[in-house]
């Protein structure tokens, strides 16, 4: 398969276009890149962090997540980009965007929420981060402020944005997108703007194409049973429902549309089982909580979904050799000192 035919082409080309050496890249980064031009939309957070933060080093771009706003060609983004570019309103993106953004990036989610005349969108990972995300919070609530622009003007801004990453040094370019009310080290990665902005005419089509792409697209997400990485969409039912405790082989089955012997068997052919990739979830998001807080390990085994703490000392050693707290007490020895 040549590059231009892989489904990561596209990133290829923004970051080609924004000066970064590719080559040199995938030479600093070998796994990530790897799975970017194969996969991209399964990347883990701390590897698309990894990537962008890479990118503003070689490009010599400190704001090079603002700048892949305009590096990113839409067109190349599937059934996402196509269904943004005939949205009629903002509104319509923005539902778009919420509804299919797994579909450009499983590891995350957009909210739209409204209250007391205030629109609000949000952005946020499912997996914590360890990488400083800051490229990419920016680039993502930057889009939507660059898609607002098309139904407003070209130096419309947010009344708010919040970010969970802290303030960089140089605010210039980040003003000039969001505005001035901008919060740092906040819970939320956020946008705020009048309700009456949602009303605005962003694209030149009708409706009744949006309903029949929105058709086509729904068509696609009811058949990721076909899809070839099905084992990423089992890993992101289970995070997506982790801490509930309650997730098992057959009810990710009926989330798929499959039956669990369909499932089973095609994990199979992927040389994975439920089990594993659950594994996996629970040990990643465990150890994360254990090495990067200081949250008792009690609450560690709530989130990642077993009430009693003995259950999930079993588990967790089970799975690496070692308890929880031996874990917690490994991580910090391994910590460099400052």
């Amino acid at each position: 398969m040549k590059a231009n035919e892989h489904p990561g082409a596209w990133l290829l080309e923004a970051l080609a276009k924004g000066g970064v050496d590719t080559q040199e890249l995938s030479r600093r980064l070998p796994e990530q890149m790897d799975l970017a031009i194969r996969s991209p939309h399964t990347l883990r957070p701390d590897a698309v962090n990894a990537i962008l933060l890479e990118c503003a080093s070689l490009s010599g771009d400190e704001d090079f997540g603002l700048r892949m706003i305009d590096l990113v060609d839409l067109s190349r983004l599937g059934i996402y980009g196509y269904l943004l570019m005939n949205a009629p309103t903002v509104v319509e993106a923005l539902e778009i965007a919420c509804r299919y953004y797994p579909t450009f990036y499983m590891c995350a989610a957009l909210d739209l929420s409204t209250a007391d005349g205030v629109a609000s969108l949000s952005y946020r990972v499912k997996v914590p981060a360890t990488v400083s995300e800051r490229h990419d919070n920016e680039w993502t609530l930057g889009f939507f402020v660059s898609l607002i622009r098309r139904g407003a003007a070209d130096d419309w801004t947010p009344t708010r944005a919040t970010f969970t990453h802290s303030s960089p040094e140089n605010l210039a370019e980040l003003t000039r997108t969001f505005g001035p009310n901008l919060y740092f080290d906040h819970s939320i990665n956020s946008i705020e703007f009048p309700v009456d902005v949602l009303n605005y005419c962003i694209n030149e089509t009708d409706s009744h194409l949006l309903r029949v792409l929105t058709q086509h697209a729904d068509n696609l997400l009811t058949g990721i049973q076909f899809d070839a990485n099905l084992a990423g969409k089992v890993r992101l039912l289970i995070l997506e429902n982790l801490g509930s405790g309650t997730t098992n082989a057959a009810k990710i089955a009926k989330a798929l549309n499959i039956s669990l012997s369909t499932l089973k068997r095609r994990l199979l052919q992927d040389g994975c089982s439920y089990r594993e990739l659950r594994d996996g979830v629970v040990e990643e998001v465990a150890k994360i909580a254990l090495r990067e807080s200081d949250v008792p390990v009690s609450e560690v085994a709530v989130r990642v979904g077993y009430s009693e703490l003995s259950a999930f000392d079993r588990a967790f050693a089970r799975i690496t050799g070692m308890t929880p707290m031996e874990y917690r007490a490994q991580a910090s020895r391994e910590v460099p000192s400052k």
